[in-house]
């Protein structure tokens, strides 16, 4: 029965991997549909800003109260749009030149575009792996045996991430 166990192990671990890239997915679409909304609210901001300076040249009066909070608006909506942008930019990972602002991957040591030097990015520490995903073989992980009890959000440890679970509730 080895052959059949390892089989199912290997089998949870192919959809585990699935789900994280559906998630991925998901999330990146969220992110392009955020990024799509504030686009088309900027637009609609920036045509209302033209219409109020239109207006005020036509008629020759002011209205700077108006222009002010358009002004405000605009800021706040890039703003929000910059931060939503980034985060795609992380999901597809990208970067862009800051000489020239062409689109780059991540790990280019050079713009492709004008071959300035990029900065290396800070590099984050890996996270820890959950017990019951590690390849290695020890420690072992009971999740692997029964699903349900399964608690992947906990890091590998000596103790299995299960048996705490069981503690908790005695």
């Amino acid at each position: 029965m080895g052959f059949l166990d390892e089989l199912i192990a290997s089998a949870k671990t192919v959809v585990g991997k699935a789900e994280k890239q559906t998630d991925k997915v998901v999330e990146l679409s969220k992110l392009k549909y955020q990024s799509a909304q504030l686009s088309s609210e900027l637009k609609s901001l920036y045509e209302k800003l033209g219409c109020a300076v239109y207006a005020m040249m036509n008629n020759e009066y002011e209205n700077k109260e108006l222009v002010d909070s358009l002004a405000d608006e605009i800021t706040e909506v890039r703003a929000a749009l910059a931060v939503v942008n980034e985060k795609i930019d992380e999901q597809m990972n990208r970067r862009f030149c800051p000489a020239c602002g062409a689109q780059n991957v991540k790990e280019a040591v050079f713009c492709m575009k004008c071959g300035t030097r990029m900065e290396p990015e800070a590099e984050e520490e890996p996270a820890s792996e959950c017990c019951c995903e590690a390849e290695t073989e020890a420690p072992k992980c009971c999740c692997e045996a029964e699903t349900e009890n399964c608690c992947c959000e906990e890091p590998a440890s000596e103790e299995c991430c299960c048996d705490a679970d069981e503690e908790k509730t005695e």
